[in-house]
């Protein structure tokens, strides 16, 4: 086991901490963004849809009652033995029917479209309240441990190592070993011959 932690410098610990205190800064911006929009959208559905839908189907009822009336003029002018087609008016007065249909179809879409937004939104901001929770208790719980551990780093370095008469490390424990293997010589070893 290691003799120590081998923390050269708590800077990357305040970096990180940094680092977290911008994204909890981001994300609370994000959060109250995203919760302005749904609100949007549903105060929109809720409160301007359907009165958008309803003027607009009277609209329409009108517009059928002059495209109706042009019609009617159309069909009963001659010029002498010769009556018009009036083509144009029953096109108009086909589609200002359309445009009832649907103008009166999107009241109950609406309707219903309120609820599955309602439901929606209901879902998101659950999802929402977790990351919330997390950006207000746990990050400031993060931050706390951080500059406790930043502070007993510190602490740990300022305390100067127990004398203990030995140096930290022994230049035999640094030394390559000794090589004992025997070792070849440049000459054989000389003789006596008798």
């Amino acid at each position: 086991m290691a003799n120590s932690a081998g923390v050269s410098s708590t800077d990357s610990i305040r970096k990180f901490a940094s680092a977290v205190v911008a994204f909890q800064e981001e994300a609370r911006t994000c959060i109250a963004a995203l919760d302005g929009q749904v609100r949007q959208i549903l105060m929109w559905l809720e409160q301007d849809r359907p009165g958008f839908w309803k003027r607009e189907a009277e609209r329409c009822l009108q517009e059928i009652n002059s495209a109706r009336i042009r019609l009617h003029q159309c069909q009963m002018r001659r010029i002498g033995d010769f009556r018009p087609s009036c083509i144009e008016e029953q096109k108009d007065f086909e589609q200002a029917t359309r445009n009832l249909e649907l103008a009166q179809k999107q009241v109950p879409n609406v309707r219903r479209w309120t609820i599955e937004a309602g439901q929606e939104s209901n879902e998101f901001r659950s999802r929402v309240g977790q990351l919330a929770q997390l950006v207000e208790r746990d990050v400031p719980q993060l931050l706390a441990l951080l500059a406790f551990t930043v502070d007993r780093i510190e602490a740990y370095a300022a305390v100067a190592p127990p004398d203990t008469g030995m140096p930290l490390h022994s230049p035999a424990s640094t030394a390559e070993p000794e090589d004992t293997s025997p070792q070849p010589t440049a000459e054989p070893p000389a003789t006596d011959t008798p």
